[in-house]
């Protein structure tokens, strides 16, 4: 398998004007070079809103070069998501990175609202079956009609820079559910740590059943609840290579761009750096150069290039030098390990190289619950337990009351006393369709910024939420120290979006009558 690069676009807040036109540039210098395979555009990064990566891939596209079109789930309900999809295919832009998407900031009079109606794992799902030609909804205008195949190529993110085992165990869980929602590549986020960098390969050679680990496994075992991993098709792994300046260093470090991650030592090396003639521009594109030499001594299928204020000709110098160094790449190791970043690994420690030895370690350390969310776990399953599983004590019993509601007109009753009670306790959204079961009695809706059903999102730092840093923990930490708490293991289970149609009534006459999530077999 070749080497692949990519470079990734940041359009701005403008459909005209110098910044455009320098990337424009950038992508007719990038054409006539060859060396770059594709130009991904990002889609309103930062929750800021931008020029469609639509419209710079149509120019992209003309000038012979492949768009990868960022597709992210943000500003989108399923229906758009849909007929863009459908014009992208009619377009030929079909290289598309699959992202959630940062949470929503300024634009017209104040703050967007955010959508987020499927998250990455059911778009890539949404996109699989347009590759198969789904069969239309036989309720829909015109349903029971087989639509024609797309043929898209779609990808996915993932980050290893976790802190954190409560985040960094689900950031894999959720891996695992982009390939089996048909995720062809996976990129890395930003990071400049090699060992986790090494970390990500490993657990993708896992996956695809190159590689052996030995010992008992912390991250499958919160995965399965029996049997080995499962195996997927050859996937090409990328690892991103952010080049920035000392000011986007600082805000990196500070943790101002969601998910992505500076170490605070080469913080202090790149201040020193750019106190010298050139801002120090030469040491960054060295250090550039050298990263990519050890992503592909460590076996990466290709690197993703980005950065501000960068010329095509600092990236031909760039890759000019990652060639040269290609077989030296052991030698540049120890210029990017920062063990004191990180609290939590999944492999031992390779004394010989620094990176990662194939073994387990013994453990993976998980923060103990506070007592309250201990008791809370408790007692929600207690009653979960007694009432609402199928062979459960008082099951029939409470479907046969639940029920009775329904016949004798009592539905208003019902619901309103059911979202009372869980209003208390969850903070309930109404949503009508109830995952606290599948969250460790967390509510999605209403303890999730996006409202993600199928795993966290990359911005989480130190266990804190993206949009409430300081102020909440992300659900899915908590859901992972809950679980890890009480013995119970995760699964690759992947719940379907929300159905809007259920909203404002009783979850639970719709979990006796079926009519909400538990309904689909694939979930389960």
């Amino acid at each position: 398998m070749s080497f692949h690069v990519s470079y990734e676009l940041v359009p701005g807040r403008a459909s005209s004007g110098k910044a455009l036109n320098d990337i424009l540039t950038f992508a007719r210098e990038a054409a006539r070079d060859g060396r770059i395979a594709a130009l991904s555009i990002t889609d309103n990064a930062g929750g800021n809103p931008a020029l469609s990566p639509k419209s710079l891939g149509r120019d992209i596209q003309r000038m012979g070069i492949q768009p990868v079109i960022h597709f992210s789930c943000k500003d989108k309900n399923r229906n758009l998501i849909e007929s863009e999809l459908f014009e992208l295919d009619r377009l030929g832009m079909r290289q598309l990175l699959v992202v959630t998407g940062d949470y929503p900031r300024y634009g017209f009079q104040g703050n967007a609202k955010p959508v987020f109606d499927l998250d990455s794992v059911l778009a890539l799902q949404m996109v699989q079956d347009m590759n198969r030609g789904f069969l239309l909804d036989s309720r829909a205008p015109g349903g029971g009609v087989q639509m024609p195949p797309a043929s898209f190529n779609a990808g996915c993110v993932v980050s290893p820079f976790k802190r954190l085992a409560a985040e960094l165990l689900p950031q894999y869980q959720k891996l695992i559910k982009k390939l089996a929602s048909g995720a062809r590549f996976v990129i890395s986020q930003t990071g400049y740590d090699m060992r986790k960098y090494h970390e990500l390969r490993l657990v993708m050679n896992i996956l695809l059943g190159k590689t052996h680990v030995a010992g008992p496994s912390p991250l499958f075992a919160t995965l399965f609840h029996s049997g080995p991993p499962p195996l997927f098709e050859e996937i090409p792994l990328l690892g991103t290579v952010f080049i920035p300046g000392v000011k986007m260093a600082r805000l990196l470090h500070r943790g101002v761009v969601p998910g992505c991650i500076l170490p605070k030592r080469l913080l202090e090396r790149m201040e020193e750096e750019a106190r010298g003639p050139d801002a120090g521009l030469a040491a960054r594109l060295e250090r550039a150069a050298r990263m990519i030499a050890v992503l592909k001594g460590m076996g990466y299928d290709g690197v993703h290039l980005s950065g501000p204020g960068l010329r095509y000709e600092h990236i031909v110098h760039v890759l000019d030098m990652a060639e040269a160094w290609q077989d030296r790449w052991q030698a540049f190791i120890s210029e990017f390990l920062f063990p004191e970043e990180w609290n939590a690994w999944l492999f031992e420690q390779d004394a010989a190289t620094g990176l990662n030895s194939p073994e387990f370690r013994k453990g993976v350390e998980t923060a103990t619950p506070a007592i309250g969310d201990r008791f809370a776990m408790a007692a929600n399953m207690a009653v979960h337990n007694l009432f609402f599983e199928r062979n459960a004590p008082f099951y029939e019993a409470m479907r046969a009351a639940v029920l009775f509601f329904e016949r004798a007109s009592l539905g208003n009753m019902l619901t309103n006393f059911e979202y009372c009670l869980k209003g208390i306790f969850y903070d309930c959204q109404s949503c009508g369709d109830c995952t606290l079961g599948e969250m460790a009695f967390l509510c999605p809706q209403s303890q999730c910024a996006k409202g993600l059903l199928n795993g966290p999102c990359g911005g989480s730092q130190n266990g804190w939420c993206e949009v409430w840093p300081g102020r909440k923990r992300c659900v899915y930490v908590r859901r992972y120290e809950r679980m890890q708490h009480f013995h119970l293991k995760g699964s690759t289970n992947i719940l379907p979006p929300r159905d809007w149609s259920l909203y404002r009534t009783s979850s639970w006459l719709n979990f006796f009558l079926q009519k909400d999530h538990t309904r689909y077999e694939t979930w389960r």
